[in-house]
């Protein structure tokens, strides 16, 4: 009896040991990005995916006259069939565990495959929610074929650029795909990064598109400074430099806190006003006019510049939003369900689509800027 137990403990270790479904890591085909282009000449195969593979070997300190990534393009009618034609062209099958980042171009974002593309990427069982997301106004196998001086991977070289957020206001924070998954089921407008190539060698991440809620398609693009804008309203901005002009000179504000209070009044569906109040403290770390900061006069001055030209971004974005792309980006809705909630379900399947309240409230912008730190005195003449 002793011995049978043994055996039966002998064969199920045999069973257990090992993984029968285990492919080596020799055999993986490693997807750092994706590309997802539209061609619109092509009905029987539209969706057009590239895919971005590493070459380990050319990884190396000693491998610089090979490139260390393979695009592998494959079109197809759906996503799952793009992806299987793949597997007849290269040695190692597509393994997205550690893929970073997917563009759309514009083309993609705006038609009725947007939706079903998302879907397909946020049930792929290797998918992880981290991914990056971002969209083109051009093609998005051009942004994958970038080859960056200082990187190897171009994946690698885009991803890092678009962490710099802190240091630049008119970027926006990257976009996950599992953040951008929320808001689609929620039906909530959202922004994605914008990305462009400058020359072969850079892109650039700068302004953003914006997605309807409603529609879950891209509704446009909006540039930088009406980008800057947006971050201000929202309270996004997590540093950077803006430049205001004090008695025709340049003064350069370096932001340190940013902080944004949407305060919402609802009297009628025709009838709402966002009260939005921007603070801001910073210090001056570079001036082209010769004044003194510690002063309260002139002090009071520059601060009253940079509350201006922080207005004009404002302005530029309310107008870009609301009027032009007549969709909600600031989270006004957010904030109006959660003080008035019975009103907000009476309007909220008509807030920025159909009927569109949100085009007809008033927004009305404050803003608070406070230098903190004043540093030396400057008192050159600069000639």
């Amino acid at each position: 009896m002793h011995r049978c137990k043994i055996l039966v403990v002998f064969l199920i270790l045999l069973l257990c040991s090992g993984c029968w479904d285990a492919i080596e890591i020799e055999q993986r085909g490693f997807v750092i990005g994706a590309g997802i282009d539209l061609d619109e000449e092509n009905s029987k195969m539209p969706l057009k995916l590239t895919q971005q593979f590493v070459v380990p070997s050319a990884i190396g300190m000693n491998a610089d006259s090979d490139p260390a990534f393979q695009n592998i393009v494959s079109s197809g009618n759906t996503m799952f069939e793009t992806v299987r034609r793949v597997a007849a062209r290269t040695s190692r099958s597509p393994f997205y565990e550690h893929i970073k980042l997917i563009v759309f171009s514009e083309q993609v974002a705006k038609s009725d495959y947007f939706p079903d593309v998302l879907d397909y990427f946020l049930r792929y069982p290797e998918m992880r929610r981290g991914t990056q997301v971002m969209i083109t106004p051009e093609n998005a196998l051009d942004i994958l074929e970038v080859r960056p001086a200082n990187e190897k991977l171009p994946t690698m070289y885009i991803q890092s650029i678009s962490k710099n957020n802190y240091k630049n206001a008119r970027m926006i924070p990257p976009t996950r795909i599992g953040d951008l998954h929320e808001k689609l089921l929620d039906h909530e407008s959202f922004m994605v990064q914008m990305i462009q190539k400058i020359n072969d060698e850079e892109v650039k991440i700068a302004g953003h598109a914006v997605i309807n809620g409603s529609s879950d398609k891209l509704v446009g693009f909006i540039g930088e400074e009406a980008t800057e804008g947006v971050n201000f309203i929202t309270g996004e901005i997590e540093g950077g430099l803006l430049e205001a002009k004090v008695d025709d000179e340049v003064v350069v504000y370096e932001m340190e806190k940013v902080q944004s209070e949407i305060s919402p009044i609802f009297n009628s569906p025709d009838d709402i006003t966002f009260k939005v109040n921007i603070k801001t403290s910073g210090s001056i770390p570079e001036t082209y006019k010769t004044f003194d900061l510690l002063n309260d006069e002139e002090l009071d001055h520059t601060e009253q510049a940079i509350e201006k030209r922080i207005d004009e971004f404002t302005d530029i974005a309310i107008k870009k939003v609301q009027q032009e792309l007549q969709t909600d980006i600031f989270k006004f809705g957010e904030t109006l369900s959660v003080k008035y909630p019975d009103e907000w379900e009476k309007i909220k399947d008509k807030w920025d689509y159909g009927e569109n309240c949100f085009k007809e409230a008033k927004i009305e912008v404050t803003v608070n800027s406070v230098i903190s730190k004043s540093g030396a005195i400057n008192r050159s003449t600069l000639q």
